[in-house]
């Protein structure tokens, strides 16, 4: 099997669980097959002092299919 690896960006004010899943739902709209996620970067916005959102970086893992005409 060959596999293809993307990186994404996803955010979430409510968690960083959210954020990811966000981003692996939005890429599954276009994107067949995504078996995993690796996180490779959290990052939380400040403002005022306060974590008002989360960003994530992922790694997402999905076949590469031979197309049949």
């Amino acid at each position: 099997m060959i596999e293809k690896i993307i990186e994404l960006t996803g955010s979430s004010a409510t968690s960083i669980e959210e954020a990811v899943s966000l981003a692996v739902a939005r890429a599954a709209v276009t994107i067949n097959g995504i078996y995993q996620a690796q996180l490779t970067d959290i990052t939380a916005v400040v403002e005022d002092g306060t974590v008002v959102r989360w960003k994530v970086k992922i790694k997402a893992t999905f076949p590469v299919r031979d197309r049949l005409h």
